[in-house]
């Protein structure tokens, strides 16, 4: 089990029974599921932070669909056939952690989501796993404790990712290329922005490019419930005008496509 850090104090925790504990006294119990929430109260910004309860379940239903499974099979192409100390940054539902503790054995793997909706699903997922509630600016890990991190759609919060990475970890990186969901954006906007992700925009000379690489995969949505559960999993969900999201159910029936961008960095020493 990974070795974590009081998010109070930064002293060990240890678990005993169902709580962790620090030699400062403080206590953070483990939720029935068996994650842990360990985000304080100053470092929330709403009382609920993150996804909510609706976004969880859609994305649940979506990704159980198995239509991004391309893209998980690409990743766990790429990791060894060992058991490192690993951390997955806004792991959401657990849809990806789970695939990846299949590989990397789960008693040394960390997922960590701001929203307990999303951990509580997750945590059902692999007991194996330290799920916890934490913020990605202020992982309750300790200073080069992971030989592997992987940040999958989310914010990179490049300095906390630094610190708790090992020199010579491997920073495994996805977001999307300039044609990801294109029918869905062009059904939903008249001028569509076209845009890849590049995460060597953010990082810093504290990690080094191992690898780029694009991949692309198409499938047939079934229903208009799948086309709502996927646009509930991105920012388009906000964005765009609720007349033209109430008309995508026209979209189930033709292709949809993935693109996706998947990066390896090393850490430097």
């Amino acid at each position: 089990m990974p070795t974590l850090k009081c998010p109070s104090c930064e002293q060990v925790l240890r678990l005993a029974g169902n709580s962790w504990h620090c030699d400062n006294g403080h206590q953070f119990d483990r939720a029935k599921r068996g994650y842990t929430n360990l985000l304080l109260a100053q470092q929330r910004r709403s009382r609920s932070p993150g996804d909510d309860k609706a976004m969880v379940q859609a994305r649940t239903a979506f990704l159980e669909l198995g239509r991004y499974q391309p893209l998980a099979n690409a990743l766990l192409a790429h990791l060894p056939d060992e058991e490192p100390a690993w951390l997955d940054i806004g792991c959401g539902e657990g849809w990806y952690t789970e695939q990846f503790a299949q590989r990397l054995g789960g008693v040394n793997g960390v997922g960590v989501d701001i929203s307990k909706f999303a951990v509580d699903a997750a945590a059902k997922r692999n007991k194996r796993i330290t799920w916890l509630v934490a913020s990605g600016a202020r992982l309750p890990l300790f200073d080069a404790s992971q030989q592997t991190v992987f940040v999958l759609f989310t914010r990179l919060f490049v300095d906390d990712i630094a610190r708790v990475l090992q020199p010579g970890g491997e920073l495994i990186v996805v977001g999307t290329g300039e044609t990801h969901l294109l029918p869905l954006r062009e059904a939903l906007y008249d001028d569509v922005r076209q845009s890849s992700f590049d995460a060597g925009k953010f990082l810093d000379d504290r990690f080094e490019l191992i690898s780029s690489e694009t991949l692309h995969c198409e499938w047939v949505p079934d229903s208009e419930e799948e086309l709502r559960n996927l646009l509930a999993m991105t920012p388009h969900h906000w964005r765009a005008r609720p007349d033209a999201k109430a008309g995508i159910g026209a979209l189930a029936g033709q292709p949809m496509n993935g693109h996706f961008v998947i990066q390896r960095w090393r850490r430097v020493a």
